[in-house]
């Protein structure tokens, strides 16, 4: 048995019954590496830090924006891509912030490249792109 419809069994169960199992849909992560070499996982794990902390500041600190939760959570399912040159570019999308609160939709978009050395560049910040 998958660990996807583990997963929904066990918040059926957990939630007495209230849901039915359903299929949950694995999220997809453009990566350029290819599926035989390994990423390092504490490399992507700051590389993505430093992704957020870039976005954050650019966008005027933790009071007026916030990062989507991509960019909390688990590394992997961090929007980024592995670049030929050892780098991560990861897109966030973030949440303008008024009164202490986080907007419904995310209105901004930041691309930033973490270079292995930790230097992080912006590549652009502005409106959400199509």
């Amino acid at each position: 048995m998958g660990q996807q419809p583990v997963t929904a069994l066990l918040l059926s169960v957990f939630l007495g019954g209230v849901i039915p199992p359903f299929a949950l849909s694995p999220r997809v992560v453009a990566q350029a590496t290819p599926a035989a070499e390994p990423v390092n996982i504490a490399e992507l794990v700051r590389a993505r830090n430093y992704a957020r902390q870039a976005a954050e500041r650019v966008n005027g600190g933790l009071t007026r924006y916030r990062a989507e939760q991509s960019m909390h959570g688990p590394v992997r399912e961090a929007p980024y891509v592995r670049n030929a040159d050892g780098s991560y570019t990861f897109r966030i999308l973030g949440y303008r912030v008024r009164n202490g609160v986080p907007e419904s939709m995310p209105s901004i978009e930041t691309v930033a490249t973490v270079a292995p050395d930790g230097r992080t560049t912006i590549d652009y910040n502005g409106p959400i792109r199509n």
